[in-house]
């Protein structure tokens, strides 16, 4: 079988990007044929209407039944929320800004003009009950949806249906692949793909509707949830959630860990090649390792093996963590850490004590905090429970903008006496704007419910069903989450003006303005601002302002909680490819950076800012109190000289972290001419796999200004 994937890899990294209408011509049929049934039984007759009908790929990838489009790479689209690119995809992806021009018929275009929801795709950023559909079967959940169909609740009896409708209609699409599967292996020349066919038409007949019986079975039903929910339309940042506990009824006496591994191998490359957004896709999230509520280690023989299959395929995505504690198996950490001091950049590592202690604060049980996993780029959910926490579903926290509107817009800077006044102003500013998102957060939830339901991806969340509910309401914990961005340069801003305006007195809050406003004209109030305290190298002359933000935040968000009535927040350091987004639309800063340009891609030290080396960086890290002030998660980029990297070095370094609190990291080991030699020789590097912020991809694969990017964090690097 590994000389088969091997195959399946290589066709999948040269496949181009394309566009596929099928699906969204079949949901534009069925939107046209049931348009007078109410909105969650047109959504799961539409979804049933495409699995039915669509092209069937067993050829790409025989290993598993499963594809979202006709063939991988094949962009989906999914016109009820929209029919446009991703600013994202396009700014990490070169030569994919006119992928859609000229490729979506007028018709189409014409139907949904007035029809689509906003956006590219539905919530996404979610994990669904995959341990109910591998050992229950969907069967099981269609007869208690049907049970429920007679709820004297009409609008919760019309729930049940679509769900009974949706989960057949998955049970029906499996049927499909079997057929299809038997008819490839009739015409297969290869021995072996003929019996991966025959292989795949035996579990097609079984999973997911019933409980799997054997470890293939398992990971084929796993394969089909996924991609289906994919089809509904949440398409972005679907996670699988936490395959290895999952999956570990399955590890027995007789377990054999290299055909686990080539299975887990052929199950990332089947996700790599079907979501939404073709090469763009770059969000699905696998979690393993971890202790449960009793603080028993439930890492397993499978651990290992998608720690194996990861460093064999190298595809980016899915992406890969690891979740971290005391008494975490040693072979599992050692495995790890040699990965990353390889230059693997992955696995993603996730402290399990604050993360989970982050959740228990946030009013979810114990027993189901620490179920965990990451739901995107490195947001946190609960499968099957949890979703809403860690997405931007109630606003966002841009500290660097709302300081700079602060400044920029105010009548008369100089009558800003003191920083005190300053962080006053600053928190009038942030208490606006986060009532105000929460506001228009609960009516777009409420929107998004009515009009763009998933019934399919509900059913699969504990409780919808009984509940009759779409899982933007009827999940076990719903709890505002809102997404932060900015707190390095914001940091590195307010250290700045400390500094410069009111200790030195070498500028005015009018002169620092002005110098803003002309974009540093002058180079040398520049000079004077980048000259301050940076945060990232365990200076409390920088550092306190960072604690300061996150205690502003926390009166500001408690408060807004108590106006609304919410249950606490949970706040989400994300970044992705976001630091050039909000960098596009911010103006030159106190921290001294230039106009429209990226902000920071972690919480992390600005690049080229660092002077303490990793210690610095983490020690900063450290006092922000992650299991007080992030309970949704953060991101932190931490970059080593491979050279320089042995695993019995970052081993110390990372188990230190973590004890002390840390929460989470993402870390790159590599040399500036290693990528340089790869931007320049594509050809010769298509295993380096890097993370950038949230992500991880080939290098070869990457835009150019995010390779640039990388290459300035590795010459930015301190002994």
């Amino acid at each position: 079988m590994r000389d088969l994937i091997q195959r399946v890899r290589d066709n999948l990294m040269a496949a181009e990007d394309t566009v596929c209408l099928q699906r969204a011509r079949l949901v534009t049929e069925a939107y046209r044929r049931f348009a007078g049934d109410p909105a969650p039984l047109k959504r799961a007759k539409a979804f049933a209407h495409v699995l039915r009908h669509m092209d069937l790929d067993v050829v790409s990838n025989p290993i598993f039944a499963g594809n979202t489009s006709a063939k991988p790479r094949a962009w989906m689209l999914v016109p009820e929320h929209g029919i446009r690119n991703d600013t994202q995809v396009l700014i990490e992806n070169e030569g994919l800004e006119d992928l859609l021009e000229g490729q979506i018929p007028e018709d189409l275009q014409a139907y949904w003009a007035e029809r689509s929801f906003g956006g590219c795709a539905g919530v996404g950023h979610l994990a669904v009950d995959l341990e109910r559909v591998v050992h229950e079967g969907l069967a099981a959940m269609v007869e208690e949806a049907r049970r429920g169909e007679a709820d004297a609740d009409p609008d919760r009896a019309i729930y049940r249906q679509a769900m009974a409708v949706a989960l057949q209609g998955v049970i029906d699409w499996a049927g499909r692949y079997a057929d299809a599967a038997e008819e490839a292996a009739r015409s297969a020349q290869d021995p072996t793909v003929g019996e991966a066919h025959l292989r795949v038409a035996r579990a097609c007949r079984h999973v997911p509707a019933h409980p799997a019986q054997d470890l293939f079975e398992g990971f084929q039903a796993m394969v089909l949830i996924h991609l289906a929910i994919a089809i509904e339309g949440h398409g972005m940042s679907v996670s699988i959630g936490l395959p290895d506990r999952v999956l570990e009824p399955f590890v027995d006496e007789g377990f054999d860990s290299a055909y686990a591994t080539d299975l887990a191998a052929a199950f990332m490359l089947k996700v790599a090649g079907n979501s939404l957004f073709g090469r763009g896709s770059k969000t699905q999230a696998i979690t393993v390792g971890g202790a449960d509520h009793t603080g028993k280690d439930r890492s397993n023989a499978l651990t290992l093996c998608f720690l194996a299959a990861c460093k064999r395929v190298r595809v980016g995505d899915p992406h890969l963590f690891v979740r971290w504690h005391t008494a975490l198996a040693p072979e599992v950490k050692n495995r790890a850490v040699e990965m990353l001091a390889d230059g693997v950049s992955m696995p993603l590592l996730i402290h399990d004590a604050p993360t989970a202690q982050g959740f228990v604060d946030a009013g979810v049980s114990e027993e189901d905090a620490w179920d965990f996993c990451v739901i995107g780029c490195n947001e946190l959910g609960i499968p099957g429970r949890s979703a809403e926490s860690a997405r931007s579903s109630a606003g966002l926290v841009q500290y660097l903008e709302l300081l700079n509107h602060t400044l920029l817009e105010h009548p008369d800077p100089d009558c800003i006496r003191d920083m005190e006044q300053l962080m006053g102003l600053l928190e009038n500013a942030m208490g606006r704007r986060a009532s105000e998102a929460r506001k228009g957060s609960e009516k777009r939830r409420d929107r998004m419910a009515a009009q763009v339901p998933t019934p399919f991806t509900s059913a699969l969340m504990r409780g919808c069903i009984r509940r009759g509910q779409d899982l933007l309401v009827g999940m076990d914990y719903h709890i505002p989450g809102l997404y932060e961005r900015g707190l390095t340069n914001a940091v590195n801003a307010l250290a700045a003006i400390q500094k410069t305006v009111f200790e030195d007195g070498a500028l005015s809050m009018r002169d620092l303005v002005t110098a803003m406003q002309s974009d540093f004209e002058d180079r040398t109030v520049r000079a004077r601002l980048l000259a301050a305290p940076k945060w990232g190298n365990d200076d409390q002359r920088a550092d306190r302002w960072a604690q300061a933000l996150l205690s502003m935040r926390e009166r500001v968000l408690d408060a807004v909680d108590a106006r609304f009535g919410h249950r606490t927040h949970t706040v989400c350091h994300v970044v992705r490819s976001l630091h050039y987004v909000d960098g596009r639309r911010i103006a030159a800063s106190p921290d001294g950076r230039f106009a429209w340009t990226p902000v920071a891609d972690s919480v992390g030290a600005q690049t080229g800012t660092s002077q303490a080396g990793p210690s610095g960086i983490l020690n900063s890290v450290l006092k922000l109190d992650a299991a007080r002030y992030y309970r949704g998660g953060y991101n932190l980029n931490l970059t080593f000289r491979k050279s320089d990297v042995q695993p019995d070095v970052l081993l110390p370094l990372i188990e230190t972290f973590f004890k002390r609190g840390g929460q989470e990291l993402q870390v790159n080991c590599f040399d500036a001419a290693t990528l340089r030699a790869a931007r320049e020789r594509p050809e010769e590097y298509g295993n380096l796999v890097v993370r950038v912020a949230g992500f991880s991809v080939r290098f070869v694969d990457l835009s150019t200004v995010e390779q640039e990017e990388l290459i300035e964090r590795a010459e930015g690097v301190a002994a």
